[in-house]
């Protein structure tokens, strides 16, 4: 398990990352670029084995600070960040995990962002990144600088998402079996892992992950919300439960718990309706 190359704790980091939508038109500096585009290049292979590539684009606003393609959600961004991967079984939780690092790593050095699988047009960026036949491009985000307020859509959208209204562990954690709650005190060390899952973005703030801690393993389970995958026409859950898997391995590693993670179903009776297996993680150590 791999950690971002800051110096800035990435508890600090995932509680400082807000999505904004609306920017100030300042355009983001050469060498934060190069930062970034750096660090892309130093991204581990992910849990799943997908191929999965990054890629910078700028665009010509024509002094409007319209971006066209996004709907109107998206004010004075000039750069973005397209997330590309050939199609596979597991490629969307492989897009979440990774992405997720480079969106934490823009929070690091100063650059806000917004994560978008939905509100976008993947025609604005296709003929950008030279996007082949067998390749997708689920998520996008800006890169750049908040204006001082946020614009009437933008409000909307952070109002209705309610990220500030996150479930609670109750609703989220589990020991052994769905029918026991994971108690905060019952975890030790992982209690960082599994606070750091719970404030993960997800889209709508669904918080689709359930977590069951099982011995030395951490099982993790995908909690469908019906009808959303074809509402937005991309299984952005699948994405969200890649996200929580970054950050579950990246507080790992910075409290020093080791693991792997590995595909084996585990058995737990009486599994609740709409939940799916996804991966767990085999943590050893003093944890």
């Amino acid at each position: 398990m791999s950690g971002l190359p800051i110096d800035m704790p990435i508890t600090e980091i995932i509680t400082k990352r807000k999505s904004w939508r609306t920017y100030n038109g300042k355009p983001v500096e050469s060498e934060k670029k190069e930062q970034i585009l750096n660090f892309m290049t130093t991204l581990d292979k992910p849990p799943f084995g997908a191929e999965a590539r990054f890629q910078m684009v700028d665009l010509d606003l024509k002094g409007t600070g319209k971006v066209s393609g996004t709907y109107g959600v998206i004010k004075r961004a000039e750069t973005f960040i397209a997330s590309i991967v050939k199609k596979n079984p597991m490629d969307m939780e492989d897009v979440g995990f990774l992405f997720e690092k480079i969106i934490l790593f823009a929070t690091a050095i100063g650059l806000d962002t917004c994560w978008m699988g939905a509100s976008f047009s993947r025609s604005l960026f296709s003929g950008k990144i030279g996007l082949k036949p067998e390749e997708t491009i689920p998520v996008v985000s800006p890169i750049g600088f908040r204006a001082g307020r946020r614009s009437l859509t933008d409000a909307v959208f952070h109002m209705s998402a309610g990220s500030k209204n996150r479930k609670p562990w109750s609703a989220l954690f589990f020991d052994r079996t769905f029918n026991l709650s994971l108690g905060k005190k019952d975890c030790g060390k992982l209690e960082v892992l599994f606070e750091m899952v719970r404030l993960a973005p997800s889209a709508v703030n669904k918080q689709p992950w359930r977590l069951v801690l099982d011995g030395d393993k951490v099982h993790f389970f995908l909690k469908r919300t019906m009808g959303f995958e074809s509402m937005f026409k991309m299984d952005l859950q699948r994405i969200d439960m890649g996200i929580a898997m970054c950050h579950f391995e990246l507080a790992a590693n910075e409290v020093g718990v080791e693991g792997r993670w590995k595909v084996k179903e585990p058995d737990i009776e009486s599994l609740p309706d709409g939940i799916e297996y996804v991966v767990s993680c085999e943590c050893y150590g003093d944890f």
